[in-house]
Formats: C-alpha cells, sequence, structure tokens
C-alpha cells in the first residue's frame, strides 16, 4: 500500500508507470479474481488492488497485499481505518486469511489490525493499466448512471458513502454490471470522492 502510493507520485512527477512498477515489484489488479492460500481458495481480490509481486509463475503468482481487516469484521480487508475501499473479500471470517502486523485502534476504540496476505492469483488479473482501468470506469459511470438522473460528480461523496449508493442503484434494478465492472466503477468513485475531514 505505502510503496504503491510513493509509486503513484513518482509516477506523475518522474517516470511512466511500467518503470515504477518494475522498479519497485508493485502492480495493480486488472479484474475481480479468485485468491487461494495454501491451495485452498477463500476469497476474490478486486480490480484497483495495489499488490506487490512476491514470485511470478506460468499460470499463477504470488502477491501480497496491505491492508487493515476489522476486528468485528474479518471477512475483508481493506486500505485503510479511515478509507474503506474493500481490497480483499474473503469467504469467511477467519484470521487466518490474513497475518497481523500490529493492532490499531481507531477514534471509537474499535480494535483493527494492520494486516497483510500472500496470495496466488491467476497472471491475466496482474498487469492492470490504471489510468486505462480509470478511463473505462469514468465511462462506465457516465454512460450507465446519467441515463436515469443528473450525474453526481464522485466527489459528491465520500469513499464510505459511495458503495451504499451503489448497492441502491443495483438492488431497485436500474444497474445491470458484472462484478469487475460494478467494482471498478466503485474503486474511480472512492479514488476520487469527497475527503473526510
Amino acid at each position: 500500500n505505502f510503496i504503491f502510493k510513493d509509486c503513484n507520485m513518482k509516477m506523475l512527477f518522474l517516470a511512466p508507470v511500467l518503470a515504477c512498477s518494475l522498479a519497485f515489484g508493485a502492480d495493480i489488479i486488472a479484474k475481480d479474481a479468485n485468491i487461494t492460500l495454501d491451495g485452498k481458495m477463500i476469497g476474490k481480490i478486486e480490480v484497483l488492488t495495489p499488490v506487490e509481486v512476491v514470485e511470478k509463475g506460468d499460470k499463477t503468482s504470488k502477491i501480497k497485499v496491505n491492508g487493515v481487516v476489522s476486528a468485528n469484521y474479518l471477512a475483508q480487508l481493506q486500505r485503510s481505518i479511515e478509507d474503506p475501499e474493500v481490497f480483499v473479500a474473503f469467504n469467511d471470517e477467519s484470521e487466518a486469511n490474513f497475518k497481523k502486523v500490529k493492532d490499531l485502534e481507531d477514534d471509537y476504540g474499535e480494535v483493527w489490525y494492520q494486516a497483510e496476505g500472500v496470495y496466488e492469483v491467476p497472471n491475466d488479473a496482474l498487469g492492470g493499466d490504471t489510468k486505462k482501468l480509470y478511463v473505462k470506469a469514468q465511462q462506465i459511470y457516465e454512460e450507465t448512471c446519467s441515463a436515469c438522473h443528473r450525474l453526481h460528480e464522485p466527489n459528491s461523496f465520500t469513499a464510505a458513502q459511495w458503495p451504499a449508493n451503489l448497492a441502491g442503484m443495483v438492488d431497485a434494478k436500474f444497474v445491470a454490471l458484472d462484478e469487475t465492472d460494478l467494482n471498478l466503477v466503485l474503486k474511480y468513485l472512492q479514488h476520487n470522492a469527497k475527503k473526510v475531514k
């Protein structure tokens, strides 16, 4: 996570994405994909999740993902306590799905774990071009959502508010997107969302 953010800053000012990715081993997930741990499928990693490629194989690669997990809800690894962007959704709530790095506490006294996981993913899920994925996400968002109502700017809502807003449209059957496209739009909106003060 830290490496990816640092990489992004360098990308904006010094070097193209590829050079940054190669130099630091950082990569981006190009599409939602199943992840395995010790040969067992334990969940899904979501599009636009920053990862570090640990070991490249013929068909699959080992990747490392960093983030936080709520002690009260072990079913997902997200970007940070403040930013609820989901990186990995686990099939079950188990501490075996990730490694605790250290305990954290939020402003309400809730316990979180700074966590990391090393998982296997199919190689075709790696190597996303962030810029192209953002362009695709913006296009899907504009075409899909402006069909029914005035388009909200991404910064109209916070990163925590966007998932419920999109879920409401999906539940009402106003939006029909496959899982990767829906998550891609959600990530685009969260990455450009109103900042919490």
